[in-house]
């Protein structure tokens, strides 16, 4: 049996030793000539309040439960060989007391007290927590370093691998990478009804308009300053018209400043197309499985538990997340396809309930009818 000789230079074989010194000699000059990637300050957003209105999508009513989803996206970033996370919080000596039991010290993010400004935003409203990502942007825009890349990321995710070189210097080079998730809202809320609240927002008609998700931003720190400037002045509108809107927290008013921005000729790479992130529902048939096991950072807004399970561990392991996540699908696949079945079960059962309550209605109609009919 013949045995193949290892690869050389990439795979490539088959060529002279003048040819291979040539072609190395042209890649070392390509290493030489590539420019130096800048710095990635992951950051993410803890706001205990425990007054406020919970996420919509948080089933547990603990609020601490943030500080240890945000324990589990730093030790996946570490695994994914990325930068510790910075979390901003309002809370910095809960977060500090709940991290201190953890065994390793370079599992516990670095925490900065978060200097907040929206106390006018009523505490019943959706997403009440998310809305402070403004203040979180407005605070790393006065620090971040010039020839560094902000990356905000939502708490209830992990990274299963790092970034890609080219897409962080697509970033770095046109000013921001965002994630378009138009056609996931625009079909489930129906279009002119989210454009509506973009529009009143934006304060105005958006000529393309788009729903960018709150999970994932990449810019730099000249972006970045444009952004809260004209998030700022999104905010204030959103205020005024939050009990009017159908959509509420930091994607409606970060979503029209975006498009403020695109329509003021500011371009952004679309960092979902390249699969830096992907947002998972359990169940869910937009994407299939397959493309999310692609991506460098997976959102898991449905599968919480799953996360905060992970946090129990010393180890971020994504083979096994991915093994949980994959048992999640299916479940959520199988309830799903259930469902009409299920509901065609009960009906005639509820028929059988209210069929006392109908028969006696009617009763009662027939009788009236009768009075009227004699009366006259």
């Amino acid at each position: 049996m013949r045995v193949a000789r290892p690869a050389v230079l990439g795979g490539v074989r088959g060529m002279s030793q003048t040819t291979m010194q040539t072609c190395d000699s042209r890649c070392m000059h390509e290493q030489v000539q590539r420019p130096t990637l800048p710095a990635i300050v992951p950051c993410a957003l803890v706001y205990l309040d425990y007054a406020a209105a919970a996420s919509p999508n948080c089933r547990s009513a603990d609020p601490s439960t943030y500080i240890r989803q945000a324990a589990c996206l730093n030790r996946s970033l570490l695994a994914a060989g990325m930068p510790r996370l910075n979390v901003y919080t309002n809370a910095p000596d809960a977060v500090a007391a709940e991290w201190a039991a953890l065994p390793d010290a370079a599992a516990r993010p670095a925490v900065h007290l978060l200097t907040t400004t929206r106390s006018d935003l009523p505490k019943n409203t959706p997403f009440y927590a998310a809305h402070f990502k403004l203040d979180l942007m407005m605070q790393v825009a006065q620090t971040l370093p010039p020839d560094a890349l902000f990356l905000l990321l939502d708490t209830d995710m992990v990274a299963m691998r790092g970034l890609d070189a080219a897409l962080v210097a697509r970033s770095a080079r046109l000013g921001a990478g965002v994630f378009d998730i138009s056609d996931q809202v625009f079909p489930a809320y129906g279009s002119e009804r989210v454009i509506a609240d973009l529009e009143r927002v934006a304060g105005g008609p958006l000529v393309n308009p788009r729903w960018y998700g709150g999970e994932f931003l990449l810019c730099t720190q000249a972006f970045l300053a444009l952004l809260v400037e004209q998030g700022r002045a999104c905010f204030g509108r959103y205020l005024a018209a939050v009990r009017h809107l159908h959509h509420h927290g930091d994607e409606a008013f970060i979503s029209a400043a975006l498009c403020l921005l695109a329509q003021a000729g500011h371009a952004f790479v679309e960092v979902g197309a390249y699969q830096a992130v992907g947002r998972h529902w359990p169940g869910n048939t937009h994407r299939n499985l397959y493309w999310f096991s692609r991506c460098a950072f997976v959102h898991l807004p449905g599968s919480k538990s799953l996360i905060e399970r992970e946090a129990r561990r010393d180890k971020f392991d994504p083979a096994c997340v991915w093994r949980a996540l994959v048992w999640r699908h299916r479940l959520g696949r199988a309830r799903a396809a259930l469902k009409p079945f299920v509901r065609m079960a009960t009906l005639p059962a509820w028929r059988r309930l209210l069929a006392p309550a109908r028969r006696t209605g009617e009763t009662k109609l027939e009788a009236a009818k009768r009075d009227i009919s004699g009366n006259a």
